[in-house]
This record gives C-alpha cells, structure tokens and sequence, in this order.
C-alpha cells in the first residue's frame, strides 16, 4: 500500500514524495504512541509505596531510549531524504516550495522530539485518571487537615498575621519546662490563639502537609479552622476528618490500628492541648539504634528485633506516609504536571534548532555547512572569553545579536548586488541557526538593564520605576517565547523566497 501512494506522490506531489512525509509521520506516530503507553503504564500508582520504600524508577532508562530511537530514526529518515535535491539541481520550484519543504521538516523534527515528551504526558495522564481536579482536591484538604494530628513539625514561633491568626514568640513569658510524651523538654517559647497563650509543643502550634493545590494562605486558614475546633470543643468536626481520613485510606487497603473514636481519644486534651499522644504515619519508624545522649520514647514507640536488627515502631499510627506521597503526586499531575505549556516549549524550539541545521544544508552545501559550525563555534568561544575578561553578564548576547544582524546585511546585500555568492552560503547557513535567538536575546538583554538600573536605585529593587516593567517581563515570558515561534515562522516564509533569489547567484 505505501508503494502505490509513494507512485502517486511521485507523479503529483514530488515534494511530499521526497520528504518522504507520509510513511515517515506514520511510524513516528507509532513511536510516539507506544511512548504515550509506556508512560501511562509507568504512571500507575502504588499507592503502599511511599518515601522511604518506593520501587526502583527506571524513568531514565525510559528517556535514554527516546533519545536513542530518535538519533537512529533521524539518521534513517535523513539518507532518504538527501537522496534526491531538486533545489540543487535547479528543478524547476514555485516560490512558496522551499518554505513547504521547510515545514515539512519541521512538523517531522518535531515528532521526532515528542518521545519523551509523550512519555511524560501518558504519565500525566494515567495520574489524573483516579480523580477528577475536585475530587483530589477535596481529598488532599481532609489529608492536609489529618495530618495536623499526626507526628510532625511545629509552627515557627514567628508573629504571623492572619485576621485575627496570630503567633508571637514570647521567651520572656514561657514556661520553664513542659513535659511532653514523658520527656522533660525546656520551652523557651509560646504561641497565642483567640487571646490565650499556648506552649509552643502544645498541638495548637502543629504544622499541616501542604500539597500543591493549596499555597500558604489556604494551609493558614485550614490551620486556624483546626484551631478553631480544638478551642471551641467541636469534637464532631474533628472526628469527621478522622472517620473521612480513615476512609481513604481503608479504600487504598491501607492498614491503620487507630479508628476515629480512639484518635480523637489520643489526641484530644483540652484546654492546655498538652498531654496528647504521638500518632505515626506508618508503623515502623527506621531501624533503631542505641543513643546514651537521648532516651528511647517507650511511651509513643517501642522496639522490635527481626532478624537480629532493632526497629523502631510506633504504638498508634496511620498510613500518612503513603497517602501523602501519592496524593502528591496525583495534585502535581493536576497542579505542575510534566507536560504543560512551559514544557512543550522544549521539544518545539529542539525542533526548529533541528529543522534549521537540516534546511541549511540541504540550500547551501556540506562544504558551506562544515565551514559555518566551525566558524560559529570559534566565533562563540572568542565571544565568551571577551565577555569573561570585561565580566559583563550580557556582552555575549549582545555580541551574537550584532553577529545576527551581521549576517543578515551582508546576505541582503549579496543578492541585492546579484553578482556572486562570495562566502554568502556559510553566511546564509549562519544566519538562519542564529535568528531564531535574536529576539529572545534582545528580551533578556532589555530585562537584564533594567535589573540592574533598579537594583542601582535610590528607591531599592521593589520600589523602583524599573519594577512593573521587569514583573511584566516575568510574567509574559511564557506568551513571548510562543511569539517568538510564530515570528521564526513568519521570517522563514519571507527567507525562503529570499533564498530561492539567492540560489540564481553565480558561484564566486
């Protein structure tokens, strides 16, 4: 079946039969399907694992093979596609061919870069699957809530204002010492909430695990409402996370030896929040290991010998260190995941790099090509090394934007003169590898001014005149990197019937 479409394009579409467009686009989808699979497979959650026993990642080995197959696919498509050139052979071409020939090798370079990138979007895929955006949302609030109970850091003691929310060291008004899980701990420090003052290693002053769902406020008020419950006796509200906590975790075969009623019993000590028991988020702690310097927690914990080694239990515990591991991942599969608008960036400027080396090869010659990589890599060195000696941050770019604009006078120049094409061909393949950059450059340069005229302010970096326009740069980053796509495209349109006009020169 290939043969007989390759015939057809031959004698109606010579262009698309040379590029060998058709069957090449059909196995890279192919490719990149099976990485699509492969990723959706690899983003399979265990959801037993958790951050001290997860599995061996091979994602590595994953993303070595995509590489690999795609030098080797790259290198196969390319001995056919330079078997035949009917640009240098003076066929007969419209004025649009060569910026269709261009797009051609562009759309191929570019699914020839999406392995990895498919790989990573099945992965994203795969981790969305077990709940939609709202349902994990909904779950990683009763996890964040849950985990206030269980072991884990406490707030600082710095003054935090929230409302009404506030926390303020006070060393001076502290208690001498406090006693907690049995062990005499000095507490130098204290916290206040709705008027009261609390020890610092009271459970009023506990953290919560953040997911990427929520930023600081929102862990703040979910704070302040547990808080809240605590002080104002809601027991019902507090054994609700538990019961909805347990839950979830019953419906992942995760095994917890507390139900709600006994966690609440464990934790809950009104009003002085003081005497509460360590819940753990799993049930062993790490292999333990005798310390003269700090008294084993026989309270909270105790020790287990298998196999001749010692390991550390916790006496009540819940499987928070499993749950927080996936649902994280699940939150960034939905919050940061791998393939996104930033990331896809990557494989289409690798693409473009790709498909501008391969172009100028293909208008100029192996000769002019060898000439401009080895006159461009010493021209970049010489450049660095100037930028180095007058330790200036953007003489470099600078440089390459003059080099830029160099190159493409002299190639305007050149065929506007229409005598002969001189060292035009390694200027011209100079040219395009280097245009792509040149607004990108131009943007850093600009940003990198202005950070420094507001830095060197009287008013400092944030009150500077300077500053709205710098966050606006930040902020547009994203958007200009996608323009610049759109004028790479828009330039080689014009280039390729400029080229064409070149083409006619004599050789000199």
């Amino acid at each position: 079946m290939f043969k007989n479409i390759q015939k057809y394009l031959l004698i109606n579409y010579p262009l698309l039969w040379n590029t060998k467009v058709l069957p090449t686009t059909f196995i890279l989808i192919v490719i990149n399907l099976i990485f699509f699979f492969i990723g959706l497979e690899k983003g399979k959650l265990d959801f037993f694992e958790n951050d001290n026993n997860y599995t061996y990642d091979d994602e590595a080995v994953v993303i070595f093979f995509s590489i690999l197959v795609s030098i080797l696919l790259l290198i196969m498509w390319l001995i056919f596609y330079f078997k035949n050139n009917s640009f240098k052979s003076f066929y007969p071409k419209r004025t649009l061919s060569l910026f269709k020939e261009w797009s051609i090798v562009l759309f191929i370079c570019l699914l020839i870069s999406l392995f990895t990138s498919s790989y990573y979007y099945g992965k994203d895929v795969r981790m969305r699957s077990y709940f939609t955006e709202q349902e994990a949302k909904n779950r990683c609030e009763i996890l964040s809530k849950a985990s206030f109970f269980i072991e884990g850091s406490y707030s600082n003691n710095y003054n935090y204002n929230y409302n009404d929310y506030s926390e303020v060291a006070v060393a001076e008004e502290a208690k001498a010492a406090v006693t907690a899980a049995d062990t005499a701990v000095a507490a130098n420090d204290s916290i206040k909430f709705n008027g009261k003052r609390y020890s610092f290693y009271s459970l009023l002053n506990k953290n919560v695990n953040s997911y990427t769902f929520f930023d600081y406020d929102s862990d703040s008020i979910r704070k302040k409402t547990i808080k809240t419950w605590l002080v104002n006796q809601q027991k019902d509200s507090i054994k609700s996370i538990f019961k909805k906590y347990l839950a979830i975790a019953k419906e992942h075969n995760l095994k917890a030896n507390i139900d709600e009623n006994k966690w609440f019993d464990l934790v809950y000590d009104y009003p002085s929040f003081m005497n509460y028991r360590e819940i753990g988020p799993s049930d062993v702690n790490y292999e333990y290991y005798e310390n003269v310097n700090q008294k084993q927690d026989s309270i909270n914990r105790y020790i287990k010998v298998i196999k001749g080694i010692k390991y550390e239990y916790y006496r009540y515990f819940v499987p928070e260190k499993s749950l927080n591991f996936n649902y994280n991942k699940i939150s960034e599969a939905w919050v940061s995941p791998n393939m996104n608008f930033t990331s896809i960036l990557i494989p289409f400027y690798f693409a473009i790099a790709l498909s501008l080396l391969i172009f100028g090869f293909r208008v100029t010659s192996g000769r002019n090509w060898l000439i401009a990589v080895i006159s461009l890599g010493v021209v970049s060195i010489l450049l660095g090394i100037f930028s180095i000696i007058i330790k200036s941050d953007y003489s470099f770019a600078i440089a390459l934007i003059l080099l830029t604009t160099c190159t493409f006078i002299y190639f305007f120049v050149t065929i506007s003169r229409k005598k002969s094409k001189n060292i035009s061909g390694v200027i011209l393949n100079a040219m395009l590898w280097l245009f792509p950059s040149f607004f990108p450059l131009i943007y850093y340069v600009i940003l990198e001014i202005l950070k420094d005229l507001a830095q060197a302010g009287p008013l400092g970096y944030l009150q500077s005149k300077y500053y709205p326009a710098i966050q606006f740069m930040k902020d547009n980053g994203l958007i200009f990197g996608y323009l610049n796509i759109v004028f790479i495209i828009i330039l080689m349109l014009f280039l390729s019937v400029k080229i064409k006009q070149w083409r006619g020169l004599a050789e000199g």
